[in-house]
């Protein structure tokens, strides 16, 4: 008894201040700067391809663990350490055949203002697909994530870093994915980890062997955070 009361307070304390949900630092060192857009791994589930594969956005759905998963990211203490770190080595960008702007229009929903409304890992392994890539340049998109500041390619401060953590199984390994946002000019200030919608046009850019995706941001607001603050 004296033991379980020594252990109370403590306890407690932990079950109501610890919060529940991913801090800065915790998806920093996931690995939210260094990502491999030519990954394969759960691909066929957010290819803009097809629905055959591809969960039902509002539902989450049973996992199956990937065939090749992903590396352990490296652990670091601040952030100015990441632009020190070398990434996975990532895969080329290929080609899986044909794919038009038609077969877009058909797996993507479009909101009001025509823009294609995408989760943040679909735009990440657009980045993998070079006939994706060449439909969906210059498109309107527009989706919704949370932002962190950019530390790689960013000297002119001009980027943001958007992402979603993706769940394999829980949340113990969930994993961010992330695609740099382009303002074109100094980018808005935001509290790190909020929730924003942003509207912008697709363009790739050939950063070392890997096909980056970003977004050329035309409109930024803060949101609120959706049901699933994950994406199973």
């Amino acid at each position: 008894m004296v033991a379980i009361l020594i252990l109370f307070a403590p306890i407690t304390w932990a079950a109501f201040k610890t919060p529940d949900r991913f801090s800065a630092y915790a998806v920093m060192n996931k690995g939210v700067y260094n990502q491999n857009y030519g990954s394969t791994a759960r691909a066929d589930e957010f290819t803009l391809r097809g629905n055959e594969a591809k969960p039902n956005r509002a539902t989450p759905q049973p996992v199956p663990m990937p065939d090749t998963p992903l590396p352990a990211p490296e652990k670091f203490n601040d952030a100015t350490e990441v632009v020190k770190a070398d990434a996975a080595k990532p895969k080329e960008a290929q080609s899986y055949g044909s794919f038009t702007l038609e077969d877009l229009k058909q797996q993507v929903p479009q909101n009001s203002k025509g823009e294609f409304v995408l989760e943040v890992p679909e735009i990440y392994y657009t980045g993998g697909d070079i006939e994706v890539q060449k439909v969906i340049t210059g498109q309107p998109i527009e989706t919704t994530a949370q932002i962190l500041p950019e530390k790689v390619n960013n000297a002119d401060g001009h980027r943001v870093r958007i992402f979603r953590m993706l769940v394999q199984c829980c949340a113990a390994d969930a994993r961010p994915y992330s695609v740099p946002v382009d303002f074109g000019k100094k980018a808005p200030d935001f509290k790190e980890m909020t929730w924003v919608k942003i509207s912008g046009t697709m363009s790739y850019e050939k950063e070392g062997d890997q096909t980056v995706p970003v977004i050329n941001a035309t409109h930024v607001e803060e949101t609120t955070a959706p049901e699933n603050t994950m994406i199973y």
